[in-house]
Parts: C-alpha cells; structure tokens; sequence
C-alpha cells in the first residue's frame, strides 16, 4: 500500500483489463428529483463494471444561492462539475504519484470557472450557454522532484475521465416522457 492505494490490486485490474477489455467497461447512473423552485435531489443509481453491479446508495442535493434563484443548501451544478473534475485529477495524482514511489504528505485542488449569465438566460446572441472555461492548482507536500511532479500530474490531468469529457466533449442525448394526469 502506498497513500492509501492498493498497488497489487491496481497490477491486477490493469492485467485483466489487458486481458478482457469488457472487464474494464464501467457504466455510472444518477436519479434527479425536482424539489421546488431550482432544489434538486440526485441520487446514485449504481455503477457496472464489466459484469459486476455494484450499489450505490448516495444522495445530494443541488441547489443555487439566493441571487440565483435558491436557497444555498447544496452546491450548485457547476461547483459539482468542477469538484468532480477537481476529483477525477487528484484520484489520479494519487495513484500516478503511487505507482511512480512517491509518498504524499498532504494533497489540495482548487479549481475554478466561471459562465456568462446571460447565456443561460438567452439575453444575447454572442453570450455562450457553456463555462468559459476551468482552471487547477494542484499543491501537494511530498519529496519528489519538480520533474517527478509535473510528469505525475500530466498524466492525472490526461488520464482523468471527467477533465477529458471536459475538454473533448461528448455527445449528449435524450427523450422527454410525459406523464398522463388524471
């Protein structure tokens, strides 16, 4: 073990990966829920991989602040996009960091961005609906080298699902199901 991350384990799964890549396919779910005004409730719905079901039984809330509609008693979506983001990198600075030797002492992300308002609101034509963008810092207390850090956390920014569904984008589909009432 090192900084929590079961290297033996990680052999494992790459090997079978390697060797069965259906193994390695992972489908994740969440259930939204309307609450009032822009409070919403998500749920974990469970996650597959390869063909083992594994349960989920988180649940959140998502909310605005005041300014915006809310209440302030759950992050926004965009705090959520960005501290998953955030999360998906620092998952994988630990576990390059580990691979690579290094003991960590202590390990923070910030992260920001920011959107124009007046995209989502559609008040002009030239005002995009999408996050200008998002910005990292990563500090981390270990002995390593400035090299040693900066290959570890290349490979955690390019390597990080969530940073590089981000950054490439992917389509995105749905349906509308109305629900008769009586």
């Amino acid at each position: 073990m090192r900084n929590g991350i079961d290297l033996e384990g990680l052999g494992a799964a790459r090997d079978a990966i390697s060797e069965t890549p259906s193994a390695g396919i992972a489908t994740y779910g969440v259930d939204l829920t309307w609450h009032q005004g822009v409070k919403i409730e998500a749920q974990a719905t469970g996650i597959i991989v390869g063909q083992e079901s594994i349960p989920r039984n988180f649940k959140w809330t998502v909310d605005e602040p005041p300014q915006l509609l809310g209440e302030s008693s759950g992050p926004t979506p965009q705090e959520y996009l960005m501290s998953g983001v955030g999360a998906c990198i620092m998952v994988g600075f630990v576990v390059n960091a580990s691979v690579k030797g290094i003991d960590l002492r202590s390990l923070k992300i910030r992260m920001s961005g920011g959107l124009d308002l007046a995209g989502f609101l559609n008040l002009r034509e030239d005002a995009e609906v999408k996050m200008q963008g998002l910005d990292y810092e990563i500090e981390v207390d270990c002995d390593a080298s400035a090299e040693a850090l900066e290959e570890v956390a290349d490979a955690a920014l390019n390597f990080s699902p969530n940073a590089m569904t981000v950054k490439n984008g992917i389509p995105i589909s749905g349906r509308l199901k109305v629900m008769a009432t009586g």
